[in-house]
C-alpha cells in the first residue's frame, strides 16, 4: 500500500461517514436523542476505549518496525566487521570469505528482502552462510593474531545470525486476526455512536465535516496499525536493505579488485 492509496482510503472513509450523517440528517424529523446529554457519556466510554486499544496496538506494532529495523542494522554491520576482521589471514583466504561475504549481501537485497514481503527466507542466503561457514575450517591459526581474529569472527559471524533472525521474526505480521476485527469494530462503533447526535434542526454544515474528521482519524489510525506491521511492504516508509546496500560499498571499497564469485544478484557464477 503506498501513500496515495492511504490518503485515497482515509479521505474515503471520511467522505462515506459524511455522507451516511448526511442522509440520516435529511430523513429524520427530530432529535435521535430526546436528551443529547444522555448520550454523550456512552460516545465518550466508547471513543476512549478505541483511542486506548488504538494506542496499545499502535505501540505493538512500533515494537515491530522497530526491531526489523534494528535486526538489519546489526547484520550489515556485523557484516562489514567481519569483512574487515578478514585481512588478518592470508590474500586467498581473505578475498575468499569477502567474496562469500559480499554474494551473502547481495542476495539478502535481490533474493530474501523480497521474499521476506510473503513471509519467507532466502535459500540462496543460507547458500552463503554454508559456503563462508566451510571456510572457517580451513582458515589459517597458526599465530596468536591468527586466533584472536577469528575469534572476532565467530563473535561477528553470531551478530549476524542474531540480526537476520531479527529481520526474519519480524517479517510476519504481528497483529493478531482478532485483534484486528476488535479495531475494526471499535472503529465502526465510535463513528456510528455520532449519529446518535443527529439534531435536523442544526446545520448539516457543521456536523458533517465533524462527522468526518471523526471518521478520517479512524481510518488514518488503523493504515499506522497496518504500516507498523508490515515493515517490509513496498509502500512509503517501508524497510529497505540499506544498511547491507552500504556494507556492500564498503566492503568493495576496502578491496576494490576483487571480483566476487556471483551475480549481482547473488546467484553463484
Amino acid at each position: 500500500m503506498n501513500l496515495l492509496d492511504a490518503i485515497l482510503i482515509t479521505i474515503g472513509a471520511a467522505a462515506a461517514a459524511a455522507i451516511a450523517f448526511g442522509l440520516v440528517h435529511h430523513f429524520a424529523r427530530g432529535p435521535l436523542l430526546a436528551d443529547s446529554g444522555r448520550g454523550r457519556p456512552m460516545i465518550q466510554v466508547a471513543g476512549t476505549a478505541f483511542a486506548v486499544l488504538l494506542a496499545f496496538v499502535i505501540l505493538a506494532g512500533y515494537q515491530t518496525y522497530s526491531g526489523a529495523r534494528n535486526g538489519a542494522s546489526s547484520e550489515g554491520q556485523a557484516l562489514l566487521d567481519m569483512a574487515r576482521t578478514a585481512a588478518f589471514y592470508p590474500d586467498a583466504q581473505r578475498d575468499r570469505l569477502r567474496s562469500d561475504l559480499i554474494c551473502y549481501g547481495r542476495a539478502v537485497v535481490s533474493d530474501e528482502w523480497p521474499a521476506m514481503r510473503r513471509g519467507h527466507s532466502s535459500p540462496l542466503v543460507d547458500r552463503w552462510i554454508a559456503d563462508y561457514r566451510a571456510l572457517f575450517g580451513r582458515i589459517d591459526l597458526h599465530t596468536t593474531r591468527e586466533q584472536l581474529a577469528f575469534q572476532e569472527l565467530l563473535t561477528f559471524a553470531a551478530t549476524r545470525t542474531a540480526g537476520r533472525q531479527q529481520r526474519l521474526g519480524d517479517d510476519t505480521p504481528a497483529i493478531p486476526t482478532p485483534l484486528w476485527l476488535a479495531l475494526i469494530f471499535g472503529g465502526c462503533l465510535a463513528v456510528a455512536l455520532q449519529f446518535g447526535m443527529v439534531d435536523p434542526r442544526e446545520r448539516l454544515l457543521v456536523h458533517a465535516p465533524m462527522i468526518a474528521a471523526v471518521a478520517g482519524v479512524v481510518a488514518a489510525g488503523l493504515l499506522v496499525v497496518y504500516f507498523l506491521d508490515h515493515p517490509y511492504q513496498p509502500h512509503t516508509g517501508g524497510l529497505q536493505p540499506t544498511s547491507i546496500h552500504q556494507t556492500l560499498i564498503t566492503i568493495q571499497n576496502l578491496e576494490p579488485g576483487l571480483r566476487p564469485g556471483c551475480t549481482e544478484a547473488g546467484q553463484p557464477v
